[in-house]
């Protein structure tokens, strides 16, 4: 219907088609701006990508050279994880230790006997001590699981409990310190040990801890009085020089259990050995002057008198000796040698189990049988190690205690399983107790370092793709290109071509193949300046084929991973000198393929680089021939108006004289 037309009269001189077609002739150049800015458009998005391509190529650069670079990253691996595991910073050392973990620290887990689903908590003030911090709980009285519902509410990081239905009709009741460590002793106290008594928990100690004094009166000789000055006792310790020993009683006897422990401090110095000195030989006997005669003034002395003495050998150095069974205790009538000791340059405490070993203690025996070391003792201790305050716990799950481990034969005592202060840069988390060392390796982070190298490459080969993409129209390139997804593939068809003749691009992808194939300096010379050194390279042909790869002639870049691998383990300073190195000695980097890659990329995809200034110079163009196209549409609007105003006047006319002229037929048609 035309537009010009009377409603229910039809356009019968065809003035919509002939405005149809001034108007599509007059929109030719629109449709040719619009097709011009279209392309600006995607060629922006291609200037975008390549602009974020080689910004990822760069940070993948600078992520192999600078401060945060994975060559200075290590790891530890543990032999036997289930024992022991291990995470190491980049301050550690590369080395292997042999680690015993004899004993994991624990936390104190008392548990109560069974009792009755309607047994009530009394009220009171409850007070529970966890080391040298405390826990009150103000208690109004009330069932077990809502004592243990507010006793975890107020425990925070100490203390917490919990109730379990052991049988149908009964339940018990768990009460546990957060804090390993044999310091961390769980304590009950006021109302809170009443009800450990009355829940069956706790009990009374029937044995007492016992301090054993060292002063110059509490001491005796054990099997040989000491030498003067070899036996020192001062301050609470006492001193045993090379070659002394003293006894330590326990008066009167003390009664043991086992769980009764001997505490005490000890240090072992080895003193510095100095050379024996020489015997000279003995003299001999003194023999009188045998005299002599004058005759006519003549002197004539007699013989001397001679006593021939046997050969002298001089004696034989003393002997060292290195005993380290330094301490024994006399207990049931026999004397029991207790566990040696160790070097040591300062007071190490140690526990032994003595009530494991004996039902009585009557004395403590030191002997220093060195030649080179001297021992000294103090702090001596015998305690129930379950006793809290005046109770012992009646079923304790676990009791507070020390890790101890073993680093290479040195004795470790911690407080927690997670173990900082030791290696330098490794922190050790002790899982369990071990029959047999555990071997732990610091070594550098190779898979670490691998997985940034690769990102680096893929980076590289995409960047690489992705300028062949935009600067030919070879669809066999995308093809080849099989890392890439449907969607990538399907872009890439897109912008085939798309910056073709665009020689900074070209000159980019040039630069970045010499840079992946140019030598670098490094410690090892020669034998380590390439990238394909250490297995990165392009391989223009294929082991044994007999024609090229095209693939391999675009200059992406292979791994060949064992290569790479054993390069990283074998010399990695001179793999991270090929991709950062400092060859002037200044603590700046200044060469290295990584480096190069840093400064080629840098004035390209920098905020006010050069690829972002393509991206700006093509949206102020887009936004001009976009005005452009809106006037012209303006311009287009008017000239339809004109041409139907133009057009509907001439159909106004014909209609008027058509009328006119059937006007005339009609009226000649009368008068006829």
């Amino acid at each position: 219907m035309s537009d010009f037309a009377i409603p229910g009269v039809n356009d019968k001189y065809n003035t919509q088609k002939i405005i149809d077609a001034l108007m599509e002739a007059k929109r030719e150049p629109l449709k040719r701006m619009q097709k011009e800015v279209d392309l600006e458009k995607q060629q922006k998005g291609s200037w975008q990508d390549v602009s974020r391509r080689l910004a990822t190529l760069r940070d993948s650069a600078r992520t192999l050279y600078g401060f945060q670079n994975p060559f200075n990253d290590r790891i530890a691996a543990s032999s036997d994880e289930k024992t022991l595991v291990a995470s190491a910073t980049r301050q550690a050392l590369e080395e292997t230790k042999q680690i015993l973990v004899k004993k994991t620290a624990t936390a104190d887990r008392f548990l109560s006997q069974s009792l009755p689903r309607d047994f009530v908590v009394d009220p009171g003030d409850y007070a529970f001590r966890v080391g040298d911090k405390e826990v009150r709980l103000s208690w109004k009285g009330g069932s077990v699981k809502a004592f243990a519902d507010a006793l975890n509410a107020k425990g925070g990081d100490l203390l917490s409990a919990s109730v379990v239905n052991d049988t149908p009709t009964t339940q018990v009741l768990l009460i546990e310190s957060k804090v390993t460590g044999a310091k961390n002793r769980l304590t009950l106290l006021g109302a809170a040990a009443d009800m450990g008594v009355k829940a069956g928990m706790l009990e009374r100690s029937l044995t007492a801890s016992r301090q054993v004094q060292l002063n110059d009166k509490a001491v005796s000789t054990w099997t040989t009085p000491p030498a003067p000055g070899a036996v020192v006792i001062q301050n609470g310790t006492i001193t045993l020089n090379p070659g002394s020993e003293i006894k330590v009683p326990v008066s009167p006897a003390a009664t043991l259990n086992k769980n009764m422990v001997l505490e005490l401090s000890v240090k072992v110095e080895h003193l510095p050995e100095t050379p024996p000195s020489q015997a000279a030989a003995p003299p001999g006997p003194s023999v009188p002057s045998t005299g002599g005669i004058d005759y006519q003034g003549i002197k004539i002395e007699s013989q001397p008198s001679r006593a021939p003495l046997p050969p002298w050998e001089p004696p034989k150095p003393p002997e060292k000796v290195d005993d380290l069974q330094m301490l024994f205790m006399e207990a049931d009538g026999k004397e029991v040698p207790l566990p040696p000791l160790s070097d040591s340059t300062d007071f190490q405490k140690i526990e032994i189990p003595v009530g494991e070993q004996a039902s009585s203690l009557s004395a403590l025996d030191l002997r220093n049988r060195n030649t080179y070391r001297r021992l000294s003792v103090k702090d001596i201790s015998l305690y129930d190690k379950t006793q809290r305050g005046d109770y012992v716990p009646k079923n304790a799950l676990n009791q507070a205690g020390d890790a101890v481990l073993s680093v290479d034969g040195i004795d470790v005592t911690r407080p927690s399983n997670t173990i900082d202060d030791v290696l330098p840069g490794v922190t050790l988390n002790l899982k369990a107790p071990s029959d047999s060392p555990v071997t732990l390796t610091v070594k550098h982070d190779t898979e670490g370092i691998k997985k940034q190298l690769l990102d680096l490459l893929g980076a590289y080969n995409r960047t690489i793709t992705q300028i062949d993409v935009l600067t030919r129209k070879d669809p066999q390139i995308i093809e080849d290109a099989s890392y890439l997804t449907d969607d990538e593939k399907k872009k890439a068809q897109d912008d085939m071509g798309l910056l073709m003749g665009e020689i900074s691009l070209m000159q980019m992808k040039n630069s970045l193949q010499n840079i992946m194939m140019n030598p670098y300096p490094t410690s090892l010379g020669r034998d380590m300046r390439l990238l394909a050194q250490i297995g990165i390279s392009t391989d223009a042909r294929a082991p044994g084929a007999l024609s090229l790869d095209k693939t391999k002639l675009r200059g992406y870049l292979e791994v060949d991973e064992a290569k790479l691998t054993a390069a990283i383990e074998q010399h990695p300073e001179a793999v991270k000198q090929l991709f950062g190195n400092d060859t002037t000695g200044s603590l700046v980097i200044n060469s290295g393929a990584a480096y190069s890659l840093d400064n080629l990329l840098r004035p390209y995809v920098q905020e006010t680089g050069i690829y972002p200034q393509r991206v700006t110079d093509l949206d102020s163009q887009i936004a001009r021939n976009s005005r452009s196209i809106d006037d012209y549409k303006t311009k287009l609007d008017d000239y339809l108006a004109d041409l139907k105003r133009k057009y509907g006047q001439m159909q106004s006319s014909l209609d008027t004289l058509q009328k006119n002229s059937q006007s005339l037929q009609n009226f000649n048609k009368q008068n006829q």
